[in-house]
């Protein structure tokens, strides 16, 4: 059964899409692993990174998107998930010149509106909207589990809003990576995503549960070598669990993002950035043998 990660904050502009690529062309290439990512946010950022503006609007006009698969399945149609998958997607090779094993299921600018339609079927077998909500939100997370037999690790790219898609992704997380910048915003919206993902109510309850035991962690992104955003990671660091490694601002890594045709490996994809992906890397990687291991256990 797949490992499922979820790359979320309440915040946008913290580079969720751009780390969840990052993640999943390092488990492909590096750890030879099966992934999927699934963009669940309406920007559609992680698409365009791995298929270009073209194929996004190919995978549109074939109605392969998420949108479509939730549209689709919602209601038992007898689809296959695997017929709205593309294959292979990336700018990046394994190493032996073969495309790397990263299967996409795009995103859809009509993603909200089709949670809307959902929610309206829904309202028809019930007058009170938190039952509603939570039968939608239960059944996107049933559709998204759908995939776990399929690959190793399935990677979650979560829209920045309270979405139903977004709360049913975190409920299907095995562990929340959950992204900042270093700065003021950014705190707060660690805080409110923390308390949604531990299910508690207030600051004072999430601080009673040890570090360890959070299903989730932050990594510092965009960092700049200034005192300032240290003291801002050290303030965040000693109320959320983080990572060690934080990922630097460097041109890099943020020219990186522009598909390109044919393919690359991670050296020339990324540059001076190659080093911190493997740092990263090496932090996320253990998550999945634990996993692997503790499965194999029970």
């Amino acid at each position: 059964m797949a490992y499922f990660l979820a790359v979320a904050n309440r915040k946008g502009g913290v580079g969720k899409s751009t780390l969840s690529v990052m993640l999943a062309h390092a488990f492909a290439v590096w750890g030879k692993k099966r992934v999927l990512m699934l963009d669940l946010d309406s920007q559609c950022n992680a698409s365009l990174i791995l298929i270009g503006g073209q194929g996004w609007s190919d995978a549109r006009k074939a109605q392969k998107t998420i949108a479509d698969y939730f549209y689709d399945l919602f209601d038992g149609v007898p689809a296959q998930p695997r017929d709205y998958l593309l294959p292979n997607v990336g700018d990046v090779h394994d190493g032996s010149g073969r495309a790397a094993r990263i299967n996409l299921l795009p995103g859809s600018l009509l993603l909200e509106d089709i949670q809307g339609e959902l929610f309206l079927k829904q309202s028809r077998e019930s007058n009170s909207p938190d039952v509603v909500a939570s039968r939608v939100r239960g059944r996107i997370e049933t559709l998204l589990r759908r995939f776990g037999a399929s690959y190793d690790l399935v990677i979650l790219d979560c829209a920045p809003g309270l979405s139903l898609a977004a709360l049913a992704a975190l409920k299907t997380a095995d562990k929340v990576l959950v992204p900042f910048r270093p700065d003021y915003v950014s705190q707060l919206a660690v805080d409110r995503i923390a308390l949604l993902i531990e299910d508690k109510g207030h600051l004072d309850a999430l601080a009673d549960v040890p570090f360890d035991e959070r299903r989730y962690t932050t990594i510092a992104n965009g960092v700049r070598n200034t005192g300032k955003d240290r003291i801002m990671i050290d303030d965040i660091g000693a109320f959320h669990p983080m990572l060690e490694t934080t990922m630097p601002h460097k041109d890099a890594i943020a020219n990186a993002f522009d598909w390109e045709p044919g393919l690359k490996n991670l050296g020339e994809k990324y540059g001076d950035g190659t080093r911190d992906l493997e740092k990263l890397y090496s932090e996320v990687a253990p998550w999945l043998e634990a996993h692997g291991a503790a499965r194999a256990a029970s």
